[in-house]
């Protein structure tokens, strides 16, 4: 088995970035997740409201050291925007993932308007701090577990194999990013097999896969006209349901990794 794609996502739901490999940080793949659009009450939004999030296409601009410098903002129709990170005041407001509040770092005005006129709705850009702490659930990672705007772990994993599946199911291609993983495997395993796995081990750590994810209306949306299509729903209800919870992927959180890239060998465990 070996990875054949490999996904960040800079803006929690916006477009992904594909990527031919990423390294580690404390909350997970670097650049994933560190940025996030809230409402106006600080709760986070996500394709589940605003379907156009798909079209916003977000690239991170590298420092030299490594550290973020800055966020180039697309989108068809509007003009790019570029948001310089040094240049932003210092404005923390409290944000909700979920169940977890947590400190996090106001983008400023200017991206703030061009959020809510692309998406006509009034929003706010906020990014992670680097002190944040919101912890990995204590039921499947022990305490100092961090993870950043992701709905709950720091890695999806997605099987090729378990997506031929679905898209012969439905009669076409199924595009993978409708289901957003970091990381897709392929190799000789059968669909469905990655709910047995426990780790994904590679040469210089392993994934721990911790909890099948449960899947919302995002990936029954054509990536393109945004619409609902009722036969990916028909067929994720009847052959990927458990325990009445539509199911897609395997919620994951890395271990003593530096970096994965695309063609790297796995095993599973």
């Amino acid at each position: 088995m070996h990875i054949s794609r490999l996904f960040i996502y800079p803006v929690k739901s916006c477009a992904p970035v594909e990527v031919q490999s990423f390294q580690f940080d404390a909350f997970g793949p670097r650049g994933d997740r560190r940025f996030m659009l809230v409402d106006l009450n600080g709760k986070f939004l996500s394709q589940r409201q605003l379907p156009a999030m798909a079209h916003i296409h977000p690239a991170i601009q590298w420092r030299d050291d490594g550290q973020m410098d800055g966020l180039l903002l697309r989108c068809k129709g509007y003009g790019d925007f570029s948001l310089e990170l040094g240049n932003m005041r210092e404005s923390v407001i409290d944000v909700r993932v979920w169940d977890d509040v947590l400190a996090a770092n106001d983008c400023g005005d200017a991206v703030a308007q061009w959020f809510s006129a692309v998406l006509q709705r009034d929003c706010r850009l906020v990014l992670l701090p680097l002190d944040s702490q919101r912890q990995v659930s204590l039921k499947r990672a022990e305490p100092g577990r961090y993870v950043g705007f992701a709905d709950g772990y720091p890695l999806l994993v997605v099987s090729q194999a378990t997506l031929d599946y679905l898209s012969r199911q439905v009669g076409r291609e199924v595009k993978v990013e409708r289901f957003r993983p970091n990381v897709v495997v392929k190799g000789d395993h059968l669909a469905f097999d990655e709910l047995q796995w426990q780790k994904l081990q590679s040469d210089g750590g392993y994934m721990a896969l911790v909890k099948p994810c449960e899947r919302c209306v995002i990936p029954t949306r054509d990536l393109m006209t945004l619409e609902r299509e009722a036969d990916v729903l028909d067929v994720l209800k009847n052959e990927f349901r458990i325990d009445g919870k539509i199911i897609f992927g395997q919620n994951a959180i890395d271990y003593d990794m530096e970096q994965l890239s695309v063609g790297d060998a796995l095993t599973a465990c």
